[in-house]
């Protein structure tokens, strides 16, 4: 079976390896489809650690080359334990796989998928629920005045809840292609951070206090200060994105010590027996998708076959904004872009 592997920066590449055995509680599932995402997957690509010290992948996964890389699959169960119950073979699921032919997982930590969701909507599972638990760290109350720091993937994924949720949605960025994906779901206000007065005018948009909440999705401090800036006194501002960098201004400093803002870093799913566990959340985001109360087809923008995860790596990395919500198809045919 063919699997992606990260060897080295900037290299990726498809290597050939054993079928994975069967647990007799696991399931195997062959690949239909994949999703990037972005951030992780680019910093990834990059080879860049998550602590100081170089010694950390992910928040507790040690940094060792060759990586596998990805957290998103929709396949088909080929294969089920001895001890397996819930699920049969045939049974379309979801998995946090990375990009590979075919994975093995315990049965409990797969999701089966209803036919009413496509392969291209549920792949995105994973992702959108970073942003569906980011948005409920903010506790934004019904009709909310929301502000969003970014449109990429994650920052998208989030504009979905929160038109859903029906709050008062407002977004910055600086690609003209993701701000036009925002209208498409219709947010009342998008512009570029950088032109003249957006930043007031998103402010004057919502009564000149500025937004309820803030939710910061673009892994820069330019980001977190804009999150800051346009946050009512009060207000709260949660970061999404990892930064690996030092900041380039003080975020304690005049004027956001004098704003009393609740900084907030959102991480993972709570506990099992929280209200809003993994679960529980998961399970929300699949009805809303299936009652076609969660509006996420604009956001997904090109579909490729599995051989071109390298070449469209390549393409993020170098800076193609225009690529957002991203699948990849393992039947072996070429889609074009």
């Amino acid at each position: 079976m063919k699997r992606l592997i990260i060897t080295g920066p900037k290299q990726a590449t498809f290597e050939d390896v054993p079928m994975p055995e069967c647990a007799k509680d696991g399931i195997i599932v062959k690949a239909r489809v994949t999703a990037i995402s972005a951030g992780t997957e680019l910093r990834v690509y990059n080879t860049v650690a998550v602590d100081e010290a170089g010694k950390f992948m992910h928040e507790s996964v040690p940094f060792e080359l060759p990586s596998e890389n990805g957290y998103s699959m929709v396949g088909e169960v080929v294969e089920t334990g001895t001890e397996v119950r819930c699920l049969k073979v045939g049974d379309r699921v979801f998995v946090p796989s990375p990009h590979k032919e075919y994975a093995a997982y315990p049965a409990d930590a797969a999701t089966p998928l209803p036919d009413s969701i496509a392969d291209e909507e549920a792949v995105m599972l994973n992702i959108m629920e970073i942003s569906h638990i980011a948005l409920r760290q903010g506790v934004p109350e019904p009709g909310a005045n929301i502000a969003v720091i970014g449109q990429g993937v994650i920052g998208l994924s989030l504009t979905a809840y929160a038109q859903a949720y029906g709050c008062r949605t407002a977004v910055l960025d600086t690609e003209p292609a993701r701000l036009d994906i925002a209208r498409q779901m219709g947010v009342l206000f998008a512009a570029n951070p950088t032109q003249e007065n957006a930043r007031q005018q998103l402010i004057d948009l919502f009564g000149g206090e500025g937004a309820d909440a803030a939710y910061e999705a673009t892994s820069k401090w330019a980001g977190i200060r804009t999150a800051m800036e346009v946050t009512r006194a009060d207000g709260k501002v949660v970061i999404i994105s990892r930064n690996t960098t030092d900041p380039d201004f003080n975020p304690v400093g005049h004027p956001f010590l004098g704003k009393r803002l609740h900084l907030i870093t959102t991480y993972a799913s709570p506990p099992d027996n929280h209200r809003w566990s993994a679960r529980r959340s998961a399970d929300l985001t699949l009805d809303l998708l299936a009652r076609r109360r969660l509006h996420i087809a604009p956001m997904l923008t090109h579909k490729f076959a599995w051989h071109e995860l390298p070449q469209v790596y390549r393409r993020l990395d170098e800076g193609d904004l225009t690529i957002v919500g991203t699948t990849f198809h393992w039947d072996g045919s070429s889609i074009p872009t």
